[in-house]
């Protein structure tokens, strides 16, 4: 029996449909590109940039982003990390820190030279972390000896921990991992529900090719995920499980708590696509000479391609994937259709005003432009409505939602939901054989709200501890979650 809590209960998978009676369709939901963030024009951005972080700290926002160059060879720097914050997750400034040299001088906003890759960094929110190691950097190593925890039966290469009191000053830690592929964005998270830390990394395995594929899939990067309570002893990392959904390449998993309610942790992996040769289309597809040239290093820098989907889960273990892609390249030209598209910023779920006065404030998600490009990197910012990544919806004939058996707690319910001025939704409570309940059947609701309180003839309170069903009847409609208070 499912039971449920007070707060959010969103539509991003299966948990609350029963789909023999539901005929309204569940589906991810693509953000609406919005503006440009930030231009990596500072010469030592070089013309490459990529997983970026941002995190919400004490009344703003930080960003760690890497800056490197490729087909350069005027830039021998190797990987930095830099620095930058805002107060809106909109303006974004990039302070001299004087810490790092840069070709003679210290004025930039680096904090971190020629590291091997792929930086994520995190704030702990452990009530048992240490100030000084508040902040925490995860990066790949190529010798992670003197590293603490360092285990030399190991491989050498591994994934290890930089720790910081600042945010800025950061020192060698601890080893999370060895002896698995981490050139990739990798995540840790402290899970106050479940009082453990989860670290998120990438890994290879084999699968068997598809008769008739045009992919070259043999080699598939996955996703593991590992825990601990103590951040130095980890658990042996087990992939994870999409509950038999197809078996294809993410590169990324850009796994994050939702900030309006940490019990869901969500993920925008970046789903590689590499096939297997040159066809007719790459001569049509934007940019084929830079192709070309790319593919003079290396053939798959040239062909393979990333656009990015939504994934949900409960426990970070079990996970809920649209294969639809919810963010893609976009409207072709020189600078996109490329593999390193479709990289969301890891945290990077800020609140920001909304674009036309009055409406209600938005979620921004932050992916970068022009990656193995010519052109300066640009951030590019996208946003959501709250809740807002997938959801039920019904066209104009009217179609059912129901949900299977639960009890709950709360007194209220709100709905997220939208709807056409000719459209609507009614909510008729049931009971544990599927018949009406006397009292429980709203008017018709319609309109655009992220939180409508639902009214009954009698109190939802009258229904705490019983076993219930929700059926919905949708019409032109679309519901995105519901909350119990």
């Amino acid at each position: 029996m499912i039971h449920i809590a007070k707060g959010l209960v969103p539509f991003w998978d299966d948990y609350m449909i029963d789909r023999r009676f539901t005929d309204a369709v569940l589906s991810v939901n693509r953000p609406v590109k919005t503006d440009c963030v930030m231009v990596c024009d500072r010469p030592w951005d070089g013309n490459s940039n990529d997983f970026f972080t941002i995190l919400k700290d004490d009344g703003f926002y930080r960003m760690y982003y890497e800056t490197w160059s490729f087909f350069d060879p005027t830039y021998t720097e190797g990987i930095n990390v830099c620095y930058a914050e805002s107060r809106d997750g909109i303006h974004w400034e990039r302070p001299n820190l004087g810490m790092c040299e840069f070709r003679g001088s210290h004025d930039n906003n680096i904090i971190m030279t020629r590291i091997p890759d792929n930086i994520v960094v995190m704030k702990d929110d452990n009530p048992a972390c240490p100030p000084e190691h508040r902040y925490k950097a995860i990066m790949s190593c190529t010798d992670v000896t003197g590293y603490a925890n360092d285990d030399p039966e190991k491989s050498r290469h591994g994934l290890v921990c930089k720790v910081s009191a600042d945010g800025i000053h950061f020192e060698n830690f601890c080893v999370i991992s060895q002896g698995y592929a981490y050139d990739s964005q990798n995540s840790v998270h402290w899970n106050p529900h479940a009082g453990k830390y989860y670290c998120y990394f990438r890994e290879f395995h084999k699968k068997p090719e598809m008769p008739g594929t045009t992919l070259n899939e043999t080699m598939v990067r996955g996703i593991l995920v590992s825990e601990s309570e103590d951040f130095f002893h980890w658990s042996d990392p087990v992939p994870l499980n999409f509950g038999g959904a197809e078996d294809y390449p993410l590169y990324t998993n850009c796994v994050m708590a939702y900030p309006y309610d940490t019990r869901y942790y969500i993920g925008f992996p970046t789903r590689y696509v590499e096939r297997k040769g040159w066809t007719a289309n790459y001569d049509r597809l934007c940019g084929a000479d830079r192709r070309k040239m790319r593919m003079e290093m290396e053939p798959r820098l040239g062909i393979a391609v990333t656009d990015c989907v939504f994934m949900s889960s409960r426990d970070n273990v079990n996970w809920y994937r649209f294969d639809e892609a919810c963010l893609t390249p976009g409207p072709e030209y020189a600078g996109n259709w490329v593999y390193g598209d479709c990289y969301p910023a890891i945290g990077g779920l800020v609140e920001t005003p909304s674009r036309f006065a009055g409406e209600p404030d938005e979620l921004s998600i932050y992916v970068f432009n022009h990656h193995w490009m010519p052109e300066k990197v640009e951030l590019i910012r996208y946003v959501y409505r709250r809740d807002g990544f997938a959801s039920v919806k019904a066209g104009y004939r009217p179609q059912k939602l129901r949900t299977p058996a639960f009890t709950f707690d709360g007194e209220t319910l709100k709905l997220n939901f939208r709807t056409s001025a000719r459209g609507g939704i009614v909510l008729q409570i049931l009971d544990e054989k599927n018949l009406p309940i006397e009292g429980y059947r709203t008017c018709e609701l319609f309109g655009d709200a992220l939180e409508r309180i639902v009214d009954f003839e009698r109190p939802l309170s009258g229904l705490q501890g019983k076993t219930v069903r929700f059926e919905f009847t949708m019409s032109d409609a679309e519901l995105y979650a519901m909350r119990f208070e």
